[in-house]
């Protein structure tokens, strides 16, 4: 990502290469981020249609799959449990924007002076700079016979103003793991990083640690608690008529505010 925006940014970097950087990065923008291309199926085949739309070149949405690890029970809703990527947050976090940098954008043109306006401000200071010699050499003499008399106070206020720098904070380390969420973001390179908490409820039928995975409930007989539900849809498809646009954007804002993932 570093070296695609080094190479955007850069005018002296050739046509083709600077072609191939943009291409890249909006591959990365593509689906706010949360998209990858894949060319092969979970069983190891060929998606026909990706590999077309990256021939055709104009379809690059046929080639891309969500990045995404979705745990579905039973009845086919999403419930809360936790799971673990044992690799660093920073390994697999969103790709940074890339920014143009707003002063290689400021140019400042040189100002058109003419010769006779120079050469009268040229006059100007100079008949200035004459006449202020001789005060400045007054002056001077009267600040160094000043100046004798006031060390021992200056150098008191010297003393005075010295003040201890902060202490640097240190930096902490990064943590080896993360913890998810079901639903959460896990990208291609993740899948071999994602472990199950041995106390977990919820366990894959099959292994597989992305995309929409079937779980086992090992406690069936506790209440579940759902990530994602029809309740607050189906209240306020309920209400009457003017009420109903109020309540879908509280709903709306609320679920947003509860869960930090899309």
């Amino acid at each position: 990502m570093r070296e695609s925006r080094r190479v955007i940014l850069d005018k002296h970097e050739d046509t083709m290469s600077k072609m191939g950087a943009i291409l890249a990065s909006g591959i990365l923008d593509a689906g706010g981020r949360n998209v990858t291309i894949r060319l092969l199926s979970r069983t190891k085949h060929d998606k026909i249609t990706a590999v077309v739309g990256l021939a055709v070149f104009s379809q690059f949405c046929l080639a891309f799959s969500p990045t995404a690890f979705i745990g579905l029970n039973y009845d086919l809703k999403v419930p809360k449990f936790e799971f673990v990527s044992q690799a660093k947050p920073s390994l697999f976090e969103y790709p940074k924007p890339t920014t143009v940098p707003t002063a290689a954008l400021a140019v400042k043109l040189p100002a058109t002076v003419l010769s006779t306006s120079a050469k009268a401000k040229a006059r100007a200071s100079k008949n200035e700079a004459d006449q202020k010699v001789l005060p400045e050499k007054t002056s001077g003499a009267e600040s160094s016979s000043g100046r004798k008399g006031k060390l021992p106070s200056d150098e008191k206020d010297g003393d005075s103003m010295q003040v201890d720098a902060p202490a640097e904070k240190k930096s902490e380390p990064e943590p080896t793991y993360e913890i998810l969420t079901n639903p959460a973001r896990v990208v291609p390179a993740q899948e071999k990083y994602i472990r199950f908490k041995d106390e977990s409820r919820y366990m894959p039928v099959k292994s597989a640690a992305s995309g929409f995975v079937l779980l086992r409930d090992l406690r069936p007989s506790e209440p579940e608690v759902l990530s994602l539900t029809d309740a607050a849809f189906a209240a306020a498809s309920s209400a009457p008529a003017g009420a109903t646009t109020r309540q879908q954007n509280t709903s709306t804002s609320a679920a947003a505010a509860a869960n930090d993932e899309p």
